[in-house]
């Protein structure tokens, strides 16, 4: 499975190609979702049993970022944030919308950046607008049941990247 967003750049994480999107503080994302077989028809997210869908998300400081080109990003000193927020502290949601006809969405709140305390979501302020940049990568998880053998689950995971950044 293969996910491309419109718009979006590049980028590799440790060996992981991703698609890239910006986010600026306070703005909020749904992402449609079409899946499809081989042949591009609409996949019966219904058939044989209801595929679910599920999001995570890890929080990252990145402490620099540059934009080569057009469609590349680069990101200097990766650091996974410790601790990371508690997930009851931003909006993450996903959901079929048709699963017959397998549409979803992905949304994204406008509170990921969040702020508070403690294992609050990172807040992203003038002061760190130009380094330090906070980075979310946020993960669409797919189960459904396997083709070769029906008491086993297919789990598919695709990262998705996510720069936030001041405006």
């Amino acid at each position: 499975m293969s996910l491309l967003l419109n718009g979006a750049k590049t980028m590799t994480i440790a060996g992981t190609e991703m698609q890239c999107l910006e986010i600026y503080t306070g703005e909020a994302y749904t992402f449609p979702i079409t899946f499809t077989d081989a042949d591009g028809n609409a996949a019966n997210a219904l058939y044989p049993n209801a595929w679910t869908l599920g999001a995570t998300a890890k929080f990252y400081t990145v402490d620099n970022v540059t934009y080569p080109d057009a469609d590349n990003v680069v990101l200097g000193n990766i650091n996974l944030d410790d601790p990371q927020p508690d997930n009851t502290n931003y909006t993450l949601q996903t959901a079929f919308t048709n699963a017959q006809i397998g549409t979803a969405y992905l949304y994204i709140g406008s509170d990921i950046t969040g702020n508070g305390t403690g294992n609050a979501t990172p807040t992203v302020s003038l002061a760190n607008s130009a380094a330090n940049s906070t980075l979310v990568i946020v993960t669409l998880e797919v189960t459904r049941e396997s083709s070769a053998n029906a008491s086993l689950d297919d789990i598919n995971r695709e990262p998705l990247g996510f720069i936030v950044r001041y405006q």
